[in-house]
Parts: structure tokens; sequence; C-alpha cells
């Protein structure tokens, strides 16, 4: 129905999978390259090459950056203190697989999220700006808040 939030569809749900501590299948990531327009694959796009130019700086192009560059080159606008423990846990709460690096699969995977919600961003800016806001920074909070308490339900 049209009446229903697009956060409750299967972009939504894989998100909520996500959060949940699950992996996404290809079949999820392709249902939300599915559901992508042209002119938000170009802004991620343009997101993507900020990326590499922060992969590139270990030398090695494997779509995964250290948790130093990618809150400099992403994180810092919305994190006032790399140090901090917010930040330190909002890094770990994004690093899913518990290696140290944030991948740029999870990562799109929120750019993404942001442009099906957001479809009327004008600039690559505003797409990470929304995808921060109101998907990445809301994700680590619950994350944090696990962490923080472990026993709630």
């Amino acid at each position: 129905s049209s009446g229903i939030n697009a956060e409750y569809g299967e972009v939504g749900l894989a998100m909520l999978f996500e959060q949940a501590g699950g992996r996404l299948t290809p079949a999820m990531v392709h249902a939300m390259d599915a559901s992508n327009n042209p002119h938000i694959e170009g802004l991620i796009d343009e997101i993507k090459k900020e990326w590499d130019e922060w992969d590139g700086r270990d030398q090695e192009l494997d779509n995964q950056l250290t948790f130093d560059n990618f809150y400099v080159g992403f994180m810092a606008p919305y994190f006032s203190c790399y140090r901090c423990m917010d930040s330190q846990m909002g890094l770990s709460a994004l690093d899913m697989d518990n290696d140290g690096m944030i991948d740029w699969f999870e990562f799109r995977f929120y750019l993404m999220w942001a442009g099906r919600q957001y479809p009327n961003v004008k600039t690559s800016r505003e797409l990470l700006d929304k995808a921060f806001r109101y998907g990445l920074i809301p994700a680590m909070r619950d994350e944090c808040d696990r962490i923080r308490s472990p026993n709630k339900s």
C-alpha cells in the first residue's frame, strides 16, 4: 500500500536484519540496488571515489578503511572526538565482522538506504548527511545502548 512507510519495505527490513546482527545476503543487496535511482547511484559513486582515496592510504585498495581513516574521512563532522567512548563504540558498531576495519559494503548499505528514504537529495554531501543523521547514528546509538545494557530485552 502506498501509505506504508518505506522503512518497512524490503530495504528497511534488510537494515533491521543487519542491525540485529545478521549478515546481508546478495539477494538483500540486489533488492536494494534495484530500488535505487541513477541520480542516487551517481552520488554514491562520488562518495566511493572519496572512499577510494582514503582506502589507498594503506597502499591496498581492499574496500576497507581503518577506524582512523573512516573517522577522518567521513565521521568527524558528526562526532567531535575520535578517542571518545561514543566514537569508538560507534566505529565498533559499524565493524560488523570485528576485524577493526569499516567495509565499503556495510557503509554503502546506509548510503543506499538514505538515497531511498531521501530521493530528492541534491549532493553527495547531503546524502552522506542523511545517511549519518538518520541511519548510521541511530544504528550506532542502538548498538551502544545494547552494549551498555546487555540484559535489556
